[in-house]
């Protein structure tokens, strides 16, 4: 039935009345409508504090600005203190500062805050501490320093440990959205666990099990990564194509994610504005539309370099538009390191979960690899152009280009397959 249902232009179209009503009406029980300089302002951390060079750096929820209910997010900056360092997810905060309206951020020393609330029971709070247990084990491991860095925050997306001449490495190299787990890294998951027990078949049997393993590992990865909303939203996502393909149905992917669109933007219309939700969602729409070209490799390490190739592509305007910067070597990057970083993500998951350091030796090779091929990369002349400006028109124009070629390619591939009657999964 869904497959007659064309939700594609539905979810377009919602995208684009919800863009229209916040541009002509905006919220105005948002906090950057209500805040003034400076101002008293509630809020909820939504991730455990992440040590910075000269400060804390933690994402919070907004609750009240001067006895004012408020919601929307920000960023907020900590002076490194001893308060600061004993603050986790679900601590409440009433605080005293100046807020920058443009770019979502506050910054606020221990004598202009207090710790009022704590959050320890919620699944969220659950899923944190579950999280700080498995980077305390990849901290207290054999693994230097330099590379257990790299490993949290490419499996757990925890990059206090990340040394400032790795994260520009990444950035130089175009592959920075390796050091966040979003919807690449449980795309990448839920493919190797599904190469992994291909030998099970496609006979329905086959499919449950195979199916109900890759549900495990999708949603045990998003325990292990404590909840966080972007891991969660893209588990959802593939969980929708994973499940449909185990009940043995041929319905359109695009129109699975057009409805997962559909219900979480009826959920919360504000979503579309969060460039997490952007990134993710857009990434999927990538491998999801690389798919035909995906099938056309057997071998995993050109099918993990597709599935980057594709997402890199599709998260273009909203990197350009959000960070104004461009890697013109991104292509390089993900064709060799991707392959690499799939790897690492389930020996590193391993090395976590079991407790042995088998896979301390063959991870370490792995992060060493990936260092030394970053750093050539990010080394070569004009690896990082900054302050590029794009107009929403240009963003467009980006957008409706990138995706005219996915589509046109993806159809070529599909006639191609079909002339040749190759199947069509």
């Amino acid at each position: 039935m869904m497959r007659k249902i064309p939700l594609v232009p539905v979810a377009v179209v919602m995208m684009v009345v919800i863009g229209v009503w916040q541009t002509l009406w905006p919220d105005t029980s948002h906090w950057s409508h209500l805040v003034s300089q400076p101002s008293f302002l509630t809020l909820r951390l939504t991730e455990s504090p992440v040590p910075r060079e000269r400060s804390w750096k933690a994402e919070a929820e907004v609750l009240t600005v001067d006895s004012r209910e408020a919601h929307g997010t920000l960023r907020l900056y900590l002076r490194k203190d001893s308060t600061a360092a004993t603050l986790h997810y679900g601590d409440t905060l009433t605080l005293h500062g100046y807020a920058d309206t443009l770019r979502g951020m506050l910054y606020v020393t221990s004598d202009h805050y207090l710790v009022t609330g704590r959050d320890s029971t919620s699944l969220r709070a659950h899923c944190e501490a579950l999280r700080m247990k498995a980077l305390h084990r990849m901290q207290r491991g054999p693994l230097e320093h330099r590379h257990a860095g790299v490993a949290e925050a490419m499996t757990l997306g925890w990059r206090g440990d990340l040394e400032p001449d790795l994260y520009s490495q990444f950035r130089d190299a175009g592959i920075m959205h390796l050091l966040c787990v979003s919807g690449l890294h449980v795309g990448l998951l839920a493919a190797m666990v599904g190469w992994l027990l291909l030998w099970l078949g496609e006979e329905r049997r086959g499919r449950i099990i195979r199916g109900s393993l890759q549900l495990v590992a999708l949603w045990g990865f998003a325990l292990l990564t404590g909840w966080a909303p972007a891991t969660v939203r893209a588990a959802l996502m593939f969980s929708l194509f994973v499940v449909s393909h185990m009940m043995g149905r041929r319905t359109e992917s695009l129109n699975l994610l057009a409805l997962a669109a559909i219900v979480m933007l009826a959920a919360d219309p504000q979503l579309l504005f969060d460039t997490s939700w952007q990134l993710s969602f857009s990434a999927v729409t990538g491998i999801l539309l690389a798919r035909p070209a995906i099938q056309l490799f057997h071998n995993p390490f050109w099918q993990a370099a597709v599935v980057s190739l594709a997402a890199t592509l599709t998260t273009l305007p909203v990197t350009l538009s959000t960070f104004h910067t461009f890697q013109p070597y991104f292509l390089i990057s993900n064709i060799i390191i991707v392959p690499l970083a799939a790897i690492i993500l389930a020996l590193s998951l391993l090395y976590m979960l079991l407790p042995c350091s088998l896979f301390a030796s063959p991870l370490w090779w792995l992060l060493e690899c990936s260092d030394r091929l970053t750093g050539a990369i990010s080394r070569l002349p004009g690896a990082n152009l900054n302050n590029i400006g794009i107009s929403p028109l240009g963003t467009a124009l980006l957008v409706t280009a990138i995706f005219l070629l996915l589509i046109t390619i993806n159809i070529g591939l599909r006639r191609y397959k079909e002339s040749k009657n190759l199947p069509l999964c």
